[in-house]
């Protein structure tokens, strides 16, 4: 399958837009993972830490490699076990208690591959990757009903500004049950916090014609709602990139880092099936972009959900993904 091209390939400056990825997976150690990401790529391998590799100056940039999970990244277990009066520093055999964590932890929390951006014209090259973790047995989604392992994508923003940050929400929570249905995501995903849909009444207030905000005001109204990093669609990357001191001062425990880009959370990391396609994940979030630059179908479907929840008693989710899906079939 191809990767499609969306809308809008350059960015404001005029250089083609660029695409991060986070696979999240198990059952390939991390240093095996580094060495086969440097024999595709180039670079030279790193080890940070036992939690931690890094793949460095490959064709593309840096590649990050590390166990998903900050108990271990940040060592925040050396303080759990000195709050029970164990020295972790002391101790004769530190890196055999690391080594027996990570791989507790591994059961459990994934793996993950961090991309440095890279150009959508190159986006087929890291099917190359894909098939070669599936050759090692890489486990993903589907390979344990305790797996809620997601690929993140980290779509450069087409433009920094309010506008453009709104019209790709608008898009996407009007295409959000939609996607969810057609990729499938998976059950173990569902039941986490990590993806949780956006509410309907801050849906609502988005949709609205009249609602056309200045940068501050889309942020403030974000956290107002009390939306967090934990939506399939994340705009605090973005946020903090183009305000920092606002969106710190309003998230407060959150933790994130500014980057000019989407963060795109919601699909299965299904890198197991071999049906499972990187380009298919890739192609539905470009039908959020090209609902985003398409004007007048973004604002006609935007007043036909509000009216269509108006006049819902038991809800519109059903109704609403047959109207997307001719939709969709009318612009792939």
């Amino acid at each position: 399958m191809d990767f499609k091209n969306p809308p809008k390939i350059f960015n404001q400056d005029g250089t083609e837009r660029s695409v991060g990825f986070e696979f999240e997976f198990t059952g390939v150690e991390m240093q095996d993972a580094a060495e086969m990401v440097a024999n595709l790529y180039g670079g030279n391998v790193e080890q940070i830490s036992g939690y931690e590799y890094k793949v460095r100056e490959s064709e593309f940039g840096d590649f990050s490699l590390e166990l998903d999970a900050s108990l271990f990244l940040n060592k925040k277990y050396e303080k759990v076990l000195k709050s029970v009066g164990l020295d972790v520093d002391k101790l004769k055999n530190k890196d055999k208690l690391e080594d027996t964590l990570r791989d507790m932890a591994s059961t459990v929390v994934p793996f993950e591959i961090i991309t440095p951006p890279i150009s959508i014209g190159k986006l087929d090259r890291l099917n190359t990757l894909v098939e070669e973790l599936r050759t090692w047995k890489a486990k993903g989604t589907g390979s344990s009903f305790f797996y809620a392992f997601g690929l993140h994508l980290n779509p450069e923003i087409p433009e920094p500004t309010a506008e453009c940050l709104l019209r790709h929400l608008k898009a996407y929570v009007m295409l959000d049950a939609w996607i969810r249905k057609d990729g499938d995501i998976n059950i173990s995903r569902k039941l986490t916090p990590y993806i949780n849909e956006y509410e309907m009444d801050y849906i609502r207030y988005i949709l609205r014609e009249e609602y056309q905000p200045d940068l501050e005001t889309l942020i403030r109204d974000y956290f107002k709602f009390k939306n967090s990093r934990n939506r399939p669609l994340d705009l605090l990357p973005a946020f903090m990139f183009l305000k920092k001191e606002l969106t710190t001062e309003l998230m407060k425990k959150e933790l994130t880092s500014a980057r000019p880009t989407f963060h795109y959370r919601l699909p299965n990391c299904s890198i197991e099936e071999e049906s499972w396609s990187l380009a298919e994940e890739w192609n539905r979030w470009v039908l959020v972009e090209k609902l985003a630059f398409n004007e007048k179908d973004l604002n006609r479907y935007a007043r036909a959900f509000l009216n269509m929840d108006d006049k819902s008693v038991f809800g519109i989710k059903k109704k609403w993904i047959r109207l997307m899906d001719r939709w969709v079939k009318d612009v792939r």
